[in-house]
């Protein structure tokens, strides 16, 4: 309901799959087949960089989905959201899951990450 109400957009979802050492031994990491996916995908407003602790350098979106996610943790790379031909690593999210069906995911754009679609 609340995506007739805000309108909804379409982006690609990639769930973090491993992280392997290469050659050199850094790490390396492996996601799932690209799923596509529908929620609402709003950039962050740069007056919220400072509350927020966001560099200022960097972009930021806020992605609302009704799937889990996983988020940067602890030796996880975390699960990646391409959108309008970005890729984005998930930072943070607000699982408001079992009040709404809905999790607020914070995700940062990533340089050189792995466009697949879009």
């Amino acid at each position: 309901m609340a995506l007739s109400v805000i309108g909804k957009s379409s982006f690609t979802y990639l769930a973090f799959a491993s992280r392997t050492p290469n050659q050199i031994g850094q790490d390396v990491t492996k996601y799932e087949s690209p799923v596509p996916l529908q929620g609402s995908v709003q950039p962050v407003p740069r007056s919220l960089y400072q509350q927020y602790g966001l560099d200022f350098q960097r972009n930021y979106i806020n992605v609302y989905v009704s799937r889990a996610v996983l988020d940067v943790t602890r030796d996880v790379s975390g699960d990646m959201i391409e959108f309008n031909g970005n890729s984005y690593q998930c930072l943070s999210i607000t699982p408001w899951a079992a009040i709404d069906g809905w999790s607020a995911v914070l995700c940062i754009q990533v340089p050189n990450g792995p466009v697949t679609s879009c």
